[in-house]
């Protein structure tokens, strides 16, 4: 067997049908908020029952059971391919603050932070997006998405993106992805509980004008805007997810992938959110296991951790939770690069995160066993008491029986010590050495295609710039 399969569970089939059929339920007699009556009208056509006084649509239980089980049909892209754990990749989320973990600082980003965080990741290869490391503060909030994409689409390689804030910004978004020849999405998040913001209504509607994607992230927490039980929130969250389902379905006819960013709140101290408590590793496999159950790829927020710093607690609870989630047939995880809890971006962190996802990965690829990998004849020929440093099978093998990991100390007590940099130090001279080697300010596109995205960026700050 090559790589290693999912078989982590939590919930039971009889468990798992529970909060179905309780999600379900809460679509059909709650139902969700959607001030928008385009969006109202796309919902009513499909079977939805339409309260137009308060803008809230209600799901009847057998128009959801024929689009899922139409879904587990015909799940196109979104649909879940088999049980194999899959190799994992980092997502970078746009951040407020830029944090200085040496020095115990954080400031609001600049666009200079934007611009190092785009040449950071050009050289870390689990990171497959430059999405932007921080909202820009030293340039208008009005337009700092539409700027951030003109300069993650003039100066990086990778494609990437950041949050679309408004439907003005996203015309100029979608304009700028055109020339770039490349598809941008919006995610279609809702307002827990229940709830869609207008706001997101209009620019999906503006997207589906596009025929572009909408993607969702349904992010409850438990003991606030969900029940505070696990089973409770994971049935809140089931449900903003089929609604958020329907609702793209709705209004651009594609299935999305199953992705949900369920948290839980620290009730007994400070009521702050969770990133890294034991309940991302339930909530993890619980989200895994419901996605499944639709037949659909899932995304979790696990690797995550509540620690400021890349310490004991920082490692463990990443471990944790991407461990057991991804045992349970998540596809993707959370924001990396992040410190604590959304406490700011840090490039050390991000650094770091990549090493540990290439560990991650490398196990995930699992082992080959055949006669040339178990070497029999090797082992027969050095016999008792010898060595197998100077064998022919030694060299044809070690580079893929052992992880390259170019950051994580392997050495005796005695050079450690001596060498006296600790990891995160480490960490924070690579990313500096990879910023500077890449950091460039001639633009990676044609010379017509940066003008344009430099006329279009000009357009945004003239129109939606009070």
């Amino acid at each position: 067997m090559k790589r290693l399969r999912s078989r982590v569970e939590l919930l039971s089939q009889s468990e798992i049908e529970m909060i179905h059929n309780a999600s379900l339920r809460l679509l059909e007699r709650t139902g969700m908020r959607v001030p928008n009556r385009t969006v109202c009208r796309l919902a009513q056509a499909l079977g939805a029952k339409v309260d137009e006084h308060d803008m809230i649509v209600r799901l009847p239980r057998a128009m959801m059971e024929e689009l899922l089980e139409e879904v587990r049909r015909n799940p196109g892209e979104a649909g879940r391919k088999d049980d194999a754990v899959s190799r994992l990749t980092g997502n970078v989320s746009t951040q407020i603050f830029m944090v200085d973990q040496q020095a115990g600082t954080r400031r609001y980003g600049t666009m200079e932070d934007l611009r190092d965080g785009i040449a950071l990741i050009q050289s870390l290869d689990n990171i497959p997006l430059a999405n932007a490391v921080v909202v820009p503060h030293d340039v208008p909030e009005a337009v700092s998405d539409v700027l951030s994409y003109q300069n993650i689409y003039k100066y990086s390689r990778k494609d990437g993106g950041t949050y679309i804030l408004t439907p003005g910004s996203a015309r100029y978004i979608i304009e700028m992805a055109r020339v770039m020849n490349r598809r941008v999405s919006f995610l279609f998040d809702t307002v827990s509980p229940l709830s869609f913001a207008e706001n997101s209504l209009e620019i999906a509607l503006i997207f589906r004008g596009h025929d572009l994607e909408l993607t969702m992230t349904p992010m409850v927490m438990a003991g606030s805007t969900s029940p505070i039980s696990i089973a409770g929130l994971l049935t809140l969250q089931n449900a903003e997810v089929l609604g958020s389902l329907f609702f793209i379905y709705a209004i651009t006819g594609r299935i999305p992938r199953y992705v949900a960013a369920g948290h839980t709140n620290d009730v007994r101290h400070n009521m702050f959110c969770s990133f890294g408590s034991p309940n991302q590793a339930l909530i993890g496999i619980g989200t895994a296991q419901m996605a499944a159950f639709y037949g659909l790829e899932c995304g979790s927020n696990s690797g995550l951790t509540d620690s400021i710093r890349p310490d004991f607690q920082c490692g463990f609870e990443k471990a944790l939770s991407a461990a057991f989630s991804m045992l349970a047939g998540t596809q993707a995880i959370g924001g990396q690069g992040l410190v604590g809890a959304d406490q700011g971006m840090s490039f050390a962190q991000l650094v770091l995160d990549n090493e540990w996802i290439d560990a991650f990965n490398y196990v995930t690829r699992g082992i080959e066993v055949d006669e040339e990998s178990i070497g029999l004849e090797t082992i027969e020929e050095v016999g008792i008491g010898g060595n197998f440093l100077g064998e022919e099978h030694t060299v044809q093998y070690m580079r893929e029986s052992s992880w390259p990991g170019t950051l994580f100390d392997r050495d005796s007590f005695d050079n450690l010590t001596a060498r006296g940099t600790d990891l995160l130090q480490k960490a924070d001279a690579r990313a500096r050495e990879l910023i500077e080697q890449n950091r460039t300010d001639e633009p990676v596109v044609s010379p017509a295609i940066a003008r344009t995205l430099d006329e279009l960026a000009a357009d945004a700050v003239k129109e939606l710039v009070p």
